[in-house]
């Protein structure tokens, strides 16, 4: 009844200030990006009334899948304890999406504690305003990676003529920013803070070909080269521009990992050992997974943990509903171990008590109930 009270009270509020506001818009905040809040030419005032306990420390705004020129391009975020006066808190002007489907993560520049917020945003040549969703957090979000060392990024469509190559434009405008911003998050799930030590990635050459396959890494460290077919971008786009970016970008986040992990010792390499290959793969499909890239209704029981790619993948992910940084552990465990085995990381992981046979069981037995 309180947030009820307290939504009349500031659209009445509102509404006589001759202003447009709109309260608890279900398209920007149910976590589905294929739904889109379409506001005013004008100045949009959107009030999120959840009666917050805690500060908003930072919050996400997504651009929609629609015309970069819908996207906002300034906005403020104000705090209110009546609904009748509102406190900045955040303020950002000249702000550029260089996705579809893609975050902006701002930390709030003047945090306090506030009941209910309200975004006021607007695009920059007052066409519609179109926003994918709006994420307020009580967290840091950003905390810990601050200081992150974004690689250099060529990019280059060596067949920019391909349906392939168009259509990956219209869902990617800034190539560049979106390939750093994925090896952030990459680096965010395989360590702790940018403080750790990670792998120094310096350039990355990425490039669009047409040819038969779906994308590769090569190179090693610190340069790295990760191709993308357009003919599976055509294929990825025939359903709609959010399965590709869907596809994309869990494709980006298996590459990216390759250049970030470390690499298993004492037991030959990718092109000659078994065990060197799974863990490789893996992890770079745990990653995706983590990220939520995958459809976790594809997982099923059977295989074995050396198969590799998602069978290997999807169980190291799961092992993060035993620790929540599971998928940091394990991976530390690749550059901990002289010689590295899987039953060898989930004893580290998970004491010497466990065992990669014991694990896979309970792993198999949580597919077989779900």
């Amino acid at each position: 009844m309180k947030k009820l009270i307290l939504s009349i009270i500031t659209l009445t509020f509102l509404a006589c200030q001759g202003q447009s506001v709109v309260v608890n818009p279900h398209e920007l905040t149910d976590n589905d990006l294929t739904t889109t809040y379409t506001g005013t030419k004008d100045l949009n005032q959107i009030v999120f009334d959840t009666d917050f306990s805690a500060p908003v420390l930072s919050y996400k705004i997504y651009s929609s899948g629609e015309l970069p020129a819908y996207d906002p391009s300034q906005w403020t975020l104000k705090g209110s304890n009546d609904g009748k006066e509102w406190v900045t808190v955040d303020e950002r002007s000249n702000q550029t999406f260089f996705s579809r489907f893609q975050e902006i993560l701002c930390v709030v520049q003047n945090p306090q504690t506030f009941k209910t917020y309200k975004l006021e945003a607007s695009t920059l040549s007052k066409d519609t305003l179109k926003i994918g969703e709006v994420v307020l957090s009580d967290k840091n979000l950003l905390a810990g990676w601050e200081d992150f060392n974004y690689p250099n990024i060529q990019f280059e469509s060596l067949s920019p003529d391909t349906e392939g190559s168009k259509v990956y434009h219209e869902l990617v405008q800034n190539p560049d920013e979106y390939i750093k911003f994925h090896a952030r998050k990459v680096a965010e799930i395989l360590y702790y803070t940018d403080k750790d030590s990670i792998n120094d990635v310096r350039n990355i050459k990425y490039t669009l070909e047409d040819k038969p396959g779906v994308s590769a890494k090569g190179g090693n460290t610190p340069n790295i080269h990760i191709f993308y077919s357009t003919q599976h971008i055509e294929k990825s786009a025939k359903e709609s521009l959010f399965k590709l970016d869907f596809e994309t970008r869990g494709v980006l986040y298996h590459e990216l990992t390759h250049g970030y992990q470390y690499e298993p010792k004492g037991i030959g390499n990718y092109g000659n050992n078994k065990t060197f290959w799974a863990c490789i793969e893996g992890i770079a499909d745990a990653v995706r997974a983590e990220a939520g890239y995958f459809d976790m209704s594809t997982r099923k029981p059977g295989g074995n943990w050396m198969d590799g790619y998602r069978t290997t993948g999807f169980f190291i992910q799961w092992l993060t509903t035993k620790d929540p940084d599971a998928i940091r552990k394990f991976h530390a465990t690749v550059e901990k171990m002289d010689v590295w085995s899987f039953d060898g990381a989930i004893k580290l992981v998970f004491g010497p008590e466990a065992s990669i046979e014991g694990m896979w069981e309970e792993y198999q037995t949580f597919l077989k109930n779900q």
